[in-house]
């Protein structure tokens, strides 16, 4: 081979490209994913869309805000902007979270404005394909209900899919002050 000619290098490239992807799946082989990441309120746990998440933080340092109704904890700054932070365990359950400090902050998009939400405990991120998604909704406590939008079953485990859209739509949520 001659390696002073830029086309002979390309070509000697290409046949080693195809060579090693031998055996890695065709685009046609692919299946979709669904990713989300999961997180408990009380009892329940659940998973909401990555799409839906913007960020996942430790609790910050809060200021309480006076005249709002008990599930606002107050806002923080975070990163030089305000960022309201709400009790998810409060919200939906009407009983604060025990050990606030533990929980962790999930961010989401409300209405073009970041809005922290606190869970008690977050899972992670889960994979799961289009054969994974269940019919089988595990049963939430009914305020939850209106806000699941199906489940994902994977190794024997229920993921009831918690939506922050709809969440958000609800009219007590944009109902914040007394």
């Amino acid at each position: 081979m001659n390696t002073t000619n830029p086309f002979d290098l390309l070509l000697e490239l290409e046949k080693r490209t195809i060579k090693a992807s031998a055996g890695l799946p065709t685009l046609d082989e692919v299946q979709d994913e669904w990713v989300g990441v999961g997180f408990r309120i009380g009892d329940s746990r659940l998973i909401a869309s990555m799409a839906d998440v913007k960020e996942i933080l430790h609790l910050p340092d809060i200021t309480k805000v006076p005249g709002v109704k008990s599930w606002i904890i107050g806002i923080a700054n975070v990163r030089g902007s305000l960022l309201p932070i709400m009790d998810m365990k409060s919200y939906l359950l009407g009983e604060d979270i025990k050990n606030r400090q533990k929980g962790r902050v999930i961010v989401i998009d409300y209405k073009g404005f970041n809005t922290g939400l606190v869970v008690e405990e977050i899972y992670g991120m889960r994979h799961f394909r289009e054969g994974d998604s269940s019919t089988d909704v595990p049963e939430v406590h009914e305020s939850m209900s209106a806000f699941i939008s199906g489940a994902y079953k994977q190794d024997d485990e229920h993921w009831p899919v918690f939506s922050f859209n709809e969440m958000t739509r609800d009219e007590k949520f944009s109902h914040a002050s007394l």
